[in-house]
Parts: structure tokens; C-alpha cells; sequence
């Protein structure tokens, strides 16, 4: 799986960085994204989870257009984690707005 995702080229203490920092991380916006869009929201939680899921999804995208992640990258990596999160949870927010009203 590690080689699909193309997370094999990481050592063993670098993929729990990872893994760490992407859920302390994507549950603390979790809370202030909950804070900030309130009933549009999906509860701390819930926003936790799907922050989470658009921090993965954006680091696999920039391992793809980009390579292996090199230490000089690690602004870049954030930059597409914090766009790709944003971005599916105001999709999502507006979505969930558009069916209950």
C-alpha cells in the first residue's frame, strides 16, 4: 500500500511524523473550522475528519505532479495539504448548505 501511495521512500520515523502531525494538526482546525462555520459545518470532529482526509489527499497529489518530497519542499507540501483541505471543506459546507435549505 505504502508503494501505491507512493510513501515508500520514507523512513519508518518520517511516515509517523507525518501521521502525527496530520492528525494533531487536522483535529486542533477541526475545532476553529467548527468555531467559524458553525451549523454549515460538520462538527469538530467531522471537520477534524475531512481536514485530515484533504491534508492526505494533498500531499499524495503534490508526491505526484512533484516527485519524492525533498526537505527544501516542505513549504510547497503544506501549501497543497492546507489548499486541498480548504477547498473540500468549503465544497463540502456549500453542498451540505444547498440540501438542507
Amino acid at each position: 500500500m505504502l508503494q501505491a501511495l507512493r510513501l515508500d521512500q520514507y523512513s519508518s520515523d518520517t511516515l509517523m511524523l507525518i501521521i502525527f502531525g496530520m492528525l494533531v494538526v487536522g483535529v486542533a482546525i477541526g475545532y476553529v473550522t467548527d468555531f467559524v462555520m458553525k451549523d454549515r459545518g460538520f462538527g469538530a470532529i467531522g471537520n477534524g475528519a475531512l481536514i485530515i482526509l484533504g491534508i492526505g489527499t494533498g500531499v499524495y497529489i503534490r508526491n505526484v505532479f512533484f516527485g519524492a518530497m525533498s526537505p527544501g519542499d516542505f513549504t510547497l507540501t503544506g501549501i497543497f495539504a492546507a489548499a486541498t483541505a480548504t477547498l473540500l471543506l468549503l465544497v463540502l459546507g456549500v453542498a451540505k448548505h444547498w440540501v438542507q435549505d
